[in-house]
């Protein structure tokens, strides 16, 4: 429990909640034991989650996925017990699945002249901690970009950025900082211990992407929620040039 958990006592009496296991936020297998919330029915259950090979099992059938995130298994689980409600066969659903891309910018997979390249949105802890976690579970050697604002639809406080754990970053050899928050996001990043000279802050964000790739090694992009589409857009424009 390294990170800010958002349900830790009952909404209904307030007692602290006991947790079998936890993914990520509030959720896991938990319990209330004063007075049971939580304690469900399983509409579906996934097993044998591999988010190497992105599959999982949901009643002995097999389902293979675009995506090696566990929140994304949370979704699609979500999913199929939506299409059994209305009896939608089992093989549309593989079908539909295994299909299933995003090209907005969230957990987007793409080559920017043959450098892997992974960008995914995160606009509060939670989702730039399971963007971390998705990175850190790669055992390659990656950098890191991370944009930051603090636009009106963002949010003026960025003080949520203290709650990322970027105290335990796996074979990150560089990391650069843009947005309009460039420098909170570096002092961040410092204060966690990573070291200062291999943390690059830039306010413009173009020269900040183009910097990014210096080099051939793979990317790894966050940006919250005005940065997501800007920070796109510049890694868009250096693939095709």
């Amino acid at each position: 429990m390294k990170e800010a958990g958002e349900g830790k006592f009952c909404p209904f009496c307030n007692t602290r909640i006991e947790y079998e296991y936890y993914q990520y936020s509030h959720i896991g297998k938990f319990k209330c034991p004063n007075c049971n919330y939580g304690d469900n029915e399983i509409y579906q259950l996934a097993s044998h989650v591999d988010l190497n090979n992105r599959t999982f099992l949901i009643d002995e059938t097999t389902y293979n996925i675009q995506f090696n995130s566990i929140y994304n298994i949370y979704n699609f689980v979500a999913v199929i017990a939506c299409c059994r409600l209305y009896q939608i066969d089992t093989k549309i659903i593989q079908k539909a699945l295994s299909t299933f891309t995003l090209n907005n910018g969230r957990l987007e997979e793409i080559e920017v002249n043959e450098i892997p390249t992974i960008i995914n949105l995160a606009k509060n802890p939670t989702g730039a901690n399971v963007s971390l976690r998705i990175l850190n579970e790669d055992k390659n050697e990656k950098e890191l970009l991370f944009v930051l604002n603090d636009n009106l639809a963002d949010g003026r406080d960025v003080s949520w950025i203290w709650d990322i754990n970027f105290e335990e970053l796996n074979h990150v050899t560089r990391i650069i900082t843009a947005g309009t928050r460039a420098y909170d996001i570096a002092i961040r990043i410092k204060t966690a211990g990573y070291p200062i000279e291999k943390i690059e802050p830039y306010l413009d964000l173009s020269e900040a992407v183009k910097n990014f790739y210096q080099n051939n090694i793979k990317k790894y992009v966050i940006a919250n929620y005005t940065s997501l589409q800007p920070t796109r857009n510049e890694i868009l424009k250096l693939k095709r040039n």
